[in-house]
């Protein structure tokens, strides 16, 4: 194969890549054809390099005969975006692994409709503008050309690709809090050690299982029937809005205006999920750790007489099964958190001393402030007050697309204008167990 060759073949490979890379509905055998396209060109690039080196004996360093650059898929497209929102200071670490996770995972259809969004929203024409569509109703008349192109391809995506999600506008990527949440600012902890996967439908499906069964085999014996017990849990996404106010000030600060923005957007939709990934009561809304596992066979019964005992932590930790232990937390209320840290022994030492440094009988203990945080002897009631387990098996599902409207000007109690606008935005979420038996929750019941 001559060099004309080589050239002539990638020249080929480029022109059907575009033509994928077009595509909004990949099927199993488009992503089949993409990996033989990205074999060949592997292929291709080896076959150049040799004969670079065959007619440069000197070894004086050439350049390559072909474009090491052919990652054209929806794909390569989409971490090329998200590679450089992060190097401009507009996604955390966190965030891009997140929307690069998204965009790497799941069935073609998903990956496409994903590696799509992000190309189209994550721009930084399409982040200026948003900016200036949120300076007012006539915004959009200050757009460049570029900004109005890349406004018109989100437009044409959602048609296309989110079908529900008609009205306002969509978030950029670096604002959309199904991804900025999932940076270590958030303040749901729950966020932080849950399984936290994104969609691009209105349910996400799993698979669960509670594990293979291994064995030792003599030499010629037949292997027993090990055959797992699979689950395909289904956790639906529920739409939760919040409405973010700002000052004509900080819309009409370009510069400032995403970051600010962001720093509302995640606030206003993470107070709302830490509440229901707690105690959500899956109508509606998402179901909470709490809910799925209250009444079950998790549930272990605290050794007091209503009240907390001092072995409880003990008693809850020993009813987790081996298999969850090594991944295991501890999650509680702040109260009960100090209450179990003020346990004493017999002499007088602290029985725990390690909460203080957020552990508790070896394992990482979070702040949950959603859980019971108290015990109340006079009413007759279940007190949910510690939650050990892994809790990769507690599964928050968020869909891609978070909308906004404007509203352009905010009156105060008078009817007055207030110097601020608003953005009215909404969001989809939901959360469920997976798997119960992966937590052990403590009740300490109370009858009046």
């Amino acid at each position: 194969m001559t060099t004309s060759d080589i050239r002539a073949r990638a020249a080929e490979i480029d022109g059907e890549l575009a033509e994928l890379a077009r595509k909004t509905n990949w099927t199993a055998a488009d992503q089949a054809r993409m990996d033989a396209l990205a074999a060949e060109v592997a292929d291709l690039e080896r076959r150049a390099e040799l004969r670079a080196r065959a007619a440069n004996p000197s070894n004086v360093e050439l350049p390559v005969p072909i474009s090491r650059d052919r990652d054209r898929t929806p794909q390569g497209d989409a971490r090329r975006t998200i590679d450089q929102a992060a190097r401009d200071g507009f996604l955390a670490d966190a965030a891009a692994q997140a929307a690069t996770a998204l965009v790497e995972t799941g069935s073609p259809r998903d990956r496409a409709i994903a590696s799509r969004w992000a190309v189209v929203t994550g721009s930084p024409e399409y982040r200026g503008a948003f900016s200036k569509l949120m300076t007012g109703e006539r915004g959009h008349l200050t757009w460049t050309p570029a900004e109005a192109d890349a406004f018109r391809a989100v437009e044409e995506f959602r048609a296309m690709s989110l079908t529900d999600a008609a009205g306002g506008y969509m978030v950029p990527l670096t604002l959309d809090p199904a991804i900025m949440l999932t940076g270590a600012g958030s303040i749901n902890p729950l966020r932080q050690i849950a399984r936290v996967v994104q969609t691009t439908s209105d349910t996400w499906q799993g698979v669960s299982s509670a594990g293979v069964t291994a064995e030792w085999l003599a030499e010629g014996a037949e292997a027993a029937d090990a055959t797992p017990t699979l689950a395909g849990p289904s956790i639906p996404v529920y739409k939760g809005s919040a409405f973010v106010p700002f000052s004509f000030e900080i819309g009409a600060d370009a510069v400032n205006f995403n970051a600010e923005v962001a720093r509302l957007l995640v606030d206003g939709a993470d107070q709302l999920m830490a509440t229901a990934y707690t105690t959500g009561t899956g109508s509606g809304q998402p179901t909470g750790i709490i809910t799925a596992l209250a009444g079950g066979a998790s549930v272990i019964t605290g050794g007091g007489t209503e009240a907390l005992a001092v072995g409880d932590p003990l008693l809850l930790q020993n009813a987790l099964p081996p298999r969850w232990q090594a991944g295991a937390r501890w999650a509680a209320n702040v109260a009960i958190i100090n209450a179990i840290g003020a346990f004493e022994t017999t002499n007088g030492a602290l029985r725990f001393p390690e909460v203080a440094t957020g552990q508790l009988l070896r394992k990482p203990l979070h702040e949950l402030s959603g859980m019971d945080g108290s015990i109340n002897a006079t009413v007759t009631a279940n007190n949910y007050v510690l939650l050990y387990g892994d809790f990769t098996n507690f599964v928050i599902a968020d869909r891609i697309g978070t909308t906004v409207e404007l509203i352009p000007n905010l009156m105060g109690a008078n009817r007055r204008p207030t110097g601020q606008r608003g953005l009215f935005m909404w969001f989809r979420s939901g959360s469920d167990s997976v798997n119960d038996d992966a937590f052990r929750l403590l009740n300490v019941p109370t009858t009046a």
